[in-house]
């Protein structure tokens, strides 16, 4: 049986009317789910503040009210005042769960781009090591082997929490997790023990929630200023990590770069081509011959930022990099959908940034240039309800890395998608080819009609999702199955 006391944060406590030893039978952070015994924590959300369903809480059973305001400490009589209701929540549900995460190596990722990618990676080469590994991430939860399908990023931290001590129970002893800036700005990480950070990159997303660059990249930096790291691999290629290292607080930094030399970990003599990247990796203790069938200069850091990791926890490098020579990363991230020579190249992505994009476009035109014959085809739309600044900007990194662009819908969600598209067109760059075609289907095929077997086909934006929201309903749509039904026509 757990007390209040073992589930709240004294340094967080401005003001409490309970006894600590009061005995708790459950916590919840929805009034409507309140149980007689539980702790109701009032927080303040994006649109609804928790502090208005105290009454209901408390009517239905709850013996204390966490809360954040004078006000409402003042007002309930079952009341404890904290400093911040949301980091509290997430405390306790690390609490309630025996804190987890202490008892297993934790890695973040953060960044625009790369997470899913290297959290993968990370995991595989933990496997060759021989660990048991846990994952959380955007594609999705692995037990072990045992895998749950992710509806967000980060989960909140009462569900975060249960996870890991499922981890726990099944023996998990290395465990990744892509963590967001959504989820470091709601506090949903508050809690976990992480020993060690990654920082992949940082280019514009999310700016419909965060408002700014600024708050957005603040948002991404707690992760490495408010956890105690023990250590910290940073990107030294994005012009953010200048920050991080100014203001970050790891004990250790470790870097990676596929442009600066004096980086710890380096790649140089790259080589791509469609089968595959060589390079000759540069590392604190010696040179290795790398050679893998990951395509593009961004996986390459991606696997460098993972070695970095890797070296900095004590783990054997060598086998390290023979695992990764064998890893075939993340689901819908460049994965070529058709293999043989009466196909285009074709390729799916969850790039759905102008910066990813740009990533993605350079790698494959890298490889038609190799190939010096075909054309570049790249299908790609916009979500609808999120940030319309990078609409025009992802037209004009297609524009000027394509040799033709098929604009269509993403995830329009509630909006027009016709108008999401003429807001994409604002940004396709004179004398480009296009051609918009409104459902996603269509599009698809469109391209796949007028591609001859030179070509390279990219549909970008959804990846290994297999789904497409339009107004609030989710209805089954995967661009690989589009594809493969295509060709068996």
């Amino acid at each position: 049986m757990k007390t209040l006391e073992n589930i709240l944060n004294p340094l967080r406590i401005k003001g409490n009317k309970l006894s600590p030893h009061l005995e708790v039978l459950g916590i919840q952070q929805k009034a409507d789910a309140v149980k007689a015994g539980d702790v109701f924590f009032a927080i303040r959300g994006t649109q609804v503040d928790g502090h208005q369903f105290i009454p209901q809480a408390l009517s239905q059973g709850a013996i204390a009210v966490v809360v954040e305001t004078e006000s409402a400490y003042q007002k309930y009589p079952q009341t404890v005042w904290v400093d911040c209701v949301r980091s509290q929540w997430a405390e306790a549900a690390s609490a309630w769960f025996a804190n987890p995460t202490d008892c297993f190596s934790l890695v973040g990722v953060t960044g625009t781009n790369g997470k899913t990618t290297s959290a993968y990676l990370l995991r595989e080469v933990w496997k060759g090591l021989g660990k048991n590994t846990g994952l959380v991430g955007t594609v999705e939860t692995l037990i072990g082997d045992e895998s749950v399908p992710s509806n967000l990023t980060t989960p909140g931290p009462f569900e975060l929490q249960g996870i890991f001590r499922k981890m726990v129970e099944r023996k998990v002893s290395h465990v990744v997790m892509e963590v967001s800036s959504i989820a470091l700005d709601q506090k949903r990480v508050t809690g976990c023990h992480f020993n060690s950070a990654i920082f992949t990159n940082f280019t514009q997303d999310h700016l419909d929630y965060h408002g700014s660059f600024e708050n957005y990249f603040s948002a991404k930096l707690k992760l490495f200023t408010d956890f105690g790291l023990p250590l910290a691999v940073l990107n030294l290629d994005d012009r953010w990590v200048k920050r991080i290292l100014f203001e970050g607080r790891a004990k250790q930094n470790l870097t990676f770069s596929i442009q600066d030399e004096s980086a710890d970990f380096f790649a140089e003599s790259v080589k791509c081509s469609v089968e595959g990247t060589q390079a000759l990796l540069k590392t604190p203790v010696g040179d290795f011959a790398y050679r893998s069938s990951l395509i593009g200069a961004h996986n390459l850091a991606n696997v460098l930022g993972v070695l970095a990791t890797v070296y900095g926890l004590g783990e054997d490098l060598t086998q390290a990099i023979y695992a990764l020579q064998t890893a075939t990363g993340a689901p819908g991230r460049l994965e070529r959908v058709m293999q043989g020579t009466d196909y285009p190249i074709i390729f799916v992505d969850y790039a759905h940034t102008d910066d990813a994009l740009k990533r993605v476009l350079e790698a494959l035109r890298e490889l038609q240039t190799q190939k010096g014959k075909g054309r570049i085809i790249t299908v790609f739309g916009c979500g609808g309800d999120r940030d319309k600044s990078k609409r025009p900007k992802m037209a004009k990194v297609v524009s000027q890395l394509s040799d033709l662009a098929v604009i269509t819908s993403d995830n329009p969600r509630t909006e027009n998608p016709e108008i999401i598209i003429d807001e994409i067109c604002e940004g396709i760059i004179p004398n480009t080819k296009f051609h918009r075609e409104t459902q996603r289907k269509l599009a698809i095929e469109w391209a796949l009609s007028h591609a001859s077997t030179e070509d390279t086909i990219l549909i970008a934006g959804k990846g290994h999702e297999t789904y497409q929201i339009i107004g609030k309903t989710q209805f089954p749509f995967d661009d690989r199955e589009v594809v493969r039904d295509y060709y068996k026509r």
